[in-house]
């Protein structure tokens, strides 16, 4: 579970990372700059696995004790 969110998190940080180098080249080119209308579809659901990630750490930890950290 934690080498998934690891993943799911690069993957997420790539993403925004690639998507600002090409609006910093449009922007370099004179080219016009859509204006974004809100979070996209892939922002809302990394952020809701994550969120769902961090529920089930803070239940296991809640049932089990710190042992479950380990």
């Amino acid at each position: 579970m934690k080498l998934l969110l690891a993943l799911l998190l690069f993957s997420f940080l790539g993403w925004l990372a690639v998507r600002l180098l090409i609006l910093r080249l449009r922007r370099l080119r004179g080219e016009p700059i859509p204006q974004s209308k809100g979070p996209r579809t892939v922002t809302i659901v990394c952020f809701a696995l994550i969120a769902i990630y961090a529920v089930l750490l803070l239940w296991r930890l809640y049932a089990d004790g710190l042992s479950a950290a380990n």
